[in-house]
Formats: structure tokens, C-alpha cells, sequence
């Protein structure tokens, strides 16, 4: 199963102007009048989870309990995915 693929760029922080940089070197976002910054880590988990979400059945998804205080990061620990497991998702970014 090929695993969802979320478009993205390099946002960078030129230390000389304090201003960003947009890294986009394939030129997907040179025709889009704003963007959303996120967090490397936070990006990664966002595209764990989506990609838990295509291979995980969804009954195992209903019984997943959720406190309010969770990280999303939590969500693949819940849903018993293993150290190995989830680095073998990553690979196929």
C-alpha cells in the first residue's frame, strides 16, 4: 500500500534580514498566496498518523481512549504500534 504523501517545503530563518525563507526547490508552493508553517516533529507525527490511519482498520480506531490532555504523538502508542513499526513507516517517506 503506498502511503499518503503530504506536499512539503523548508521554511528557514535567515539570520542576517530575521526574516523566513521558503526552501521550495521543485516549486510547488511558487503560485500559493499564503502557507502553514508546522513544526518538523509535529509534521513527521501528522504524517505517521495519516498513514496509521489508511493501514489501521477503523474498530481499532473507535476503541482508542482519549484523554484531554494527550499529545497526537500519543495516538500510535494506543493503537499498540511498536518502536519498529513505526520507524519502518517512516521509511517509506
Amino acid at each position: 500500500m503506498m502511503p499518503f504523501k503530504i506536499d512539503s517545503a523548508i521554511v528557514k530563518l535567515d539570520s542576517e534580514s530575521g526574516k523566513y525563507d521558503l526552501v521550495d526547490p521543485e516549486g510547488k508552493f511558487n503560485k500559493n498566496d499564503a502557507l502553514m508553517v508546522v513544526e518538523s516533529d509535529d509534521f513527521i507525527t501528522m504524517q505517521l498518523v495519516i498513514n496509521a490511519i489508511i493501514r489501521n482498520d477503523f474498530k481499532a480506531w473507535k476503541e482508542v481512549k482519549w484523554e484531554d490532555n494527550d499529545s497526537l504523538k500519543a495516538i500510535l502508542v494506543k493503537l499498540g504500534y511498536s518502536r519498529d513499526e513505526i520507524v519502518e513507516m517512516l521509511k517509506e517517506f
